[in-house]
């Protein structure tokens, strides 16, 4: 257990509200420390200065300025991979001066990186003090059947994916020099990790993400009767699959209906799709809306929520979801297979080919907005098991982990 004298650095080059759910994670984890343990300090990208700074005023906040030796490698397509690298490097660097500004010495320093989230990009480690990684939940690729969707770039990282881990292992040292991390993507990652040289015992099974407890706090959604209304939210990218929940509703029985939180490139062709499906007054394309707390005021009007991503190796708005008491139609791939107990808090479909992923979808969903009695024992153990993803309780196990010098 650390000591309340001890210094922890978070490090992580994005840290935002505003930059995806590996930035928003690596904020929440540095504020839910700090409440656990006040002597905590955040390292980060100056590219966050004016939103933690200027915006969040979050206090304790350190900057690893750019030079031109990283804007070469950012500008570069063969040598960006390494940028990573050289803000690990850095930030460490930066970690290390700071301890010693404080008197902080060897192991009552922490460096813990929560980003990034690949377990095969090189990290750097501070030589004396004590070193954490993750949350780590990668090696998460398309499934099989959606694979000629691939980009040329995603093809290339599933393909290379074991060969750069077997050469992680002969190069960089990294993450086999932490004391421990935390894993949180299940076989896949452990499997990537191990490959990369990592022994078994530094390997820590963990949850990816927390959930506020402000929101596990908040009355849980209801359910009674007949509701056929289903919300997506998010980007609207391909790998979010918006529009095989679209092409679920033309296979329903029941008047489903689908309101759609969100902007993305996807959204043109799934507004086409919807009208050459005929089911213009059944999905509404809302937009963003304001703030997430109007997004989850608004949510008690729906039976459910549909997010059959194919991509997101853990999956925030699928914690959030059951939290609040909605069951959760998803996939039964990368994350939302290790959050949602399928037939018990929300269903999941095997990816195994497109057709039947809509066809299975279709079922879930009339069975749902036709039956309330199951739609609420859903919502209760949605809620039970969202009880374990509340932040002051993950912060805490990761706390007891911290060697005590």
């Amino acid at each position: 257990m650390l000591k309340q004298d001890s210094l922890l650095v978070f490090v992580a080059p994005n840290v935002s509200e505003q930059m995806g759910g590996e930035a928003i994670k690596a904020l929440h984890i540095f504020q839910e420390m700090s409440r656990v343990h006040a002597n905590t300090i955040l390292v980060t990208h100056e590219r966050n200065r004016r939103e933690l700074t200027d915006r969040l005023r979050v206090p304790n906040v350190h900057y690893v300025l750019d030079t031109r030796f990283a804007v070469f490698l950012w500008k570069s397509v063969v040598f960006r991979w390494f940028l990573n690298l050289w803000f690990s490097r850095k930030a460490v660097a930066l970690a290390e001066r700071l301890a010693a500004e404080r008197g902080a010495r060897g192991r009552s320093v922490v460096v813990h990186q929560t980003e990034p989230n690949s377990p095969v990009l090189p990290r750097a480690v501070a030589e004396s003090h004590v070193n954490v990684f993750g949350p780590i939940n990668g090696n998460i690729y398309y499934p099989p059947c959606f694979r000629a969707h691939e980009t040329a770039s995603a093809r290339l990282r599933r393909v290379l994916h074991m060969p750069v881990a077997r050469l992680h292992r002969l190069f960089f040292r990294g993450l086999r020099r932490a004391d421990f991390i935390l894993c949180a993507g299940g076989e896949r990652t452990r499997e990537s990790l191990l490959t990369c040289g990592c022994r078994p015992e530094i390997l820590i099974d963990s949850l990816d993400c927390g959930i506020k407890d402000a929101l596990l706090d908040r009355a849980r959604i209801s359910h009674q009767g007949v509701n056929p209304r289903f919300v997506h939210f998010g980007r609207l990218v391909f790998h979010k699959c918006t529009f095989l929940i679209v092409e679920s509703l033309a296979k329903t029985k029941q008047p489903v209906c689908l309101d759609v939180f969100g902007e993305g490139p996807e959204r043109a062709r799934c507004e086409e799709l919807v009208r050459r499906l005929g089911l213009q007054e059944r999905v509404r394309f809302l937009g963003w809306l304001e703030s997430h707390d109007e997004l989850v005021g608004r949510l008690g009007e729906y039976r459910g929520v549909v997010l059959p991503s194919i991509e997101d190796a853990n999956g925030i708005v699928v914690q959030e979801s059951l939290a609040l008491g909605l069951p959760v139609v998803s996939l039964d791939w990368g994350g939302p297979q290790l959050l949602i107990d399928h037939g018990v808090s929300g269903y999941l479909i095997r990816p195994d080919s497109l057709d039947q992923i809509t066809t299975e979808m279709a079922a879930h969903l009339d069975r749902l907005a036709g039956d309330g009695a199951l739609a609420d024992s859903m919502s209760r153990a949605a809620r039970a098991r969202a009880e374990e993803w509340r932040w002051s309780r993950v912060v805490s196990d990761w706390a007891k982990l911290y060697p005590s010098e």
